[in-house]
């Protein structure tokens, strides 16, 4: 793959590596944007770049490239959290790393994934390398959530930022990659123009499975009294409360969409929005509350439940 293949992106991504190449810019760029955007990808890509000897590059078969994709370049940095958080400790270690010669004579690559779970004290400690770099490393910062961020970070590198793609460009790219035409289309708008989400999805016949159980459970509820019975499906399922909210928040944002005069991302489900009886706003505000009750540790069934009153109207 290469940069230019970024679908809404190539062009801006290849004068991006040029100027990184030529110096042009700061050490670091931070990458942002909704999970399955691309930005990971695109730091690999970058990263790739950087370290490759062929000459179109990346190549993908000179040597560096070859110990790149199997992820033994010693020259490459890769932190993610191995729990919840990286810690002060972990970035010490990695800018004590960074004091040592290169193993190939080239530049160094620091790849932070998930970099919005670093600690504050980790934040401040890989401050001081990024305004005092050491050597030729490349720093990038991959995050959902920028603004976890310290102000200070962000100032010290140069955005990019990423978004998920109209349902055609993500079709396009799907397309490109083998999927046929109308599945293409479909996957696209499950997954709101998310690539990464909707590569995940092709062939998954639980989550399939489990997104009909999702919105038949919500054409079950009408009222107050349907609450139980439309439930019920869904309170079986204990460990699948992510994917169900995550289900429900991709169609309540169609449903506002459809019932503000707009047009969905799941257009392949058009009539079945149209014939709703459930408000997209209610249905979103409702998942937002149902993932800080669960963050609460609040069971599952009891929190169903309350979204579904909260839905049908019978609870403020």
């Amino acid at each position: 793959m290469k940069l230019s293949e970024f679908a809404g992106y190539g062009d801006k991504l290849e004068q991006l590596m040029r100027s990184v190449q030529a110096g042009r810019i700061v050490h670091a760029l931070l990458l942002s944007g909704p999970k399955g955007s691309g930005k990971r990808t695109a730091a690999r890509l970058f990263a790739q770049t950087l370290l490759c000897r062929g000459a179109d590059k990346p190549c993908g078969v000179c040597p560096a490239c070859k110990r790149f994709l199997a992820g033994t370049h010693p020259d490459v940095e890769l932190l993610r959290p191995e729990k919840k958080s990286i810690g002060v400790g972990e970035i010490r270690a990695l800018v004590d790393k960074l004091s040592m010669k290169t193993y190939e004579g080239g530049r160094r690559v620091v790849i932070i994934e998930q970099a919005e779970t670093m600690t504050a004290a980790a934040q401040n400690a890989l401050l001081k390398t990024l305004e005092n770099p050491v050597g030729d490393a490349m720093f990038f910062l991959v995050t959902d959530a920028p603004g976890a961020l310290l102000s200070t970070i962000e100032s010290r590198c140069q955005a990019v930022r990423f978004r998920d793609l109209s349902v055609e460009e993500c079709a396009g790219v799907l397309e490109r990659r083998g999927v046929e035409p109308a599945k293409a289309r479909r996957l696209a708008g499950m997954a709101q123009g998310s690539v990464g989400r909707a590569l995940a999805l092709d062939g998954d016949e639980d989550y399939a499975r489990l997104r009909e159980e999702v919105l038949a459970s919500l054409e079950a509820l009408s009222d107050p009294a349907s609450v139980a019975t439309a439930a019920a499906p869904l309170e079986a399922d204990k460990n699948g409360d992510g994917p169900i909210l995550e289900i429900m928040e991709a169609w309540a944002r169609d449903l506002m969409a459809v019932q503000c005069g707009g047009t969905p991302y799941q257009s392949d489900a058009l009539d079945r929005l149209r014939r709703s009886r459930v408000d997209g706003e209610a249905l979103l505000k409702a998942v937002f509350t149902a993932r800080r009750q669960r963050a609460a540790n609040v069971a599952w069934n009891n929190v169903l439940e309350n979204m579904y009153f909260r839905i049908a109207g019978g609870r403020a």
